[in-house]
């Protein structure tokens, strides 16, 4: 069912929303990247924007700044309108959209970035912005589909683990750490998964993040 929201920014469109072409689509096991050719201004790694799909469904992504445009790589699994709309995307479509606009700030030096398929991303928009200085550890099902989606946008850096293993997150965050102590930690994805490595941390004598929740089960999506 289409949000009140989508309905108002549509009949507000505009005045509100910017417009982009799907110029090319790339399937990458479970996730699709999409190229999209647009006027938008400059914008910081962290960023977000806010598309109002056909169905009248708002769904937010981060962009990846790319020549003529910005790169969306969604998850598809993750089922609801955006995984669908992400499934269906083709070349020469239409979408309009809000932003980008600021959402995940972090401060200047490295960064370990913890999170799920959906923080792919973020940590790729990061990575292009601070060469050298992101290193993502990415909780997933299927480590082969996260390391090519994450080749495609150039993030290099990155652990894959288990769905779900706290304790090898966490492993992996203090090997990182071990190399590189100023790091910030970024805690970023589902709830389930901001949580339980939060507290972990905590439990590890780790003091130095931050959480930024892109979804929780059984809701249609945050920020």
């Amino acid at each position: 069912m289409s949000s009140v929201k989508g309905r108002i920014i549509r009949v507000l469109s505009g005045v509100l929303l910017e417009r982009a072409e799907v110029a090319s689509v790339q399937e990458i096991g479970g996730f699709q990247r999409l190229l999209l050719r647009c006027d938008v201004p400059g914008f910081s790694a962290g960023a977000k924007v806010q598309l109002l799909l056909p169905s009248n469904d708002m769904r937010t992504y981060t962009p990846i700044p790319a020549p003529d445009g910005m790169i969306l790589l969604g998850w598809k699994l993750a089922g609801g309108p955006g995984g669908r709309w992400m499934s269906n995307a083709r070349v020469g479509d239409s979408l309009l959209f809000l932003g980008p606009q600021r959402s995940l700030a972090l401060d200047t030096g490295p960064v370990v970035l913890v999170g799920d398929e959906t923080s792919v991303a973020v940590a790729a928009a990061f990575a292009a912005e601070r060469p050298g200085q992101i290193y993502a550890v990415i909780q997933a099902r299927t480590a082969s589909d996260v390391r090519a989606a994450a080749a495609s946008v150039g993030l290099h850096q990155v652990d894959v683990v288990a769905r779900g293993a706290t304790a090898s997150t966490v492993d992996a965050v203090a090997a990182k750490l071990s190399a590189s102590p100023n790091a910030l930690v970024a805690l970023t994805g589902g709830s389930a998964l901001v949580v339980g490595v939060r507290d972990a941390l905590r439990r590890a004598g780790m003091r130095k993040f931050k959480a930024k929740t892109y979804w929780i089960p059984g809701r249609t999506g945050l920020d």
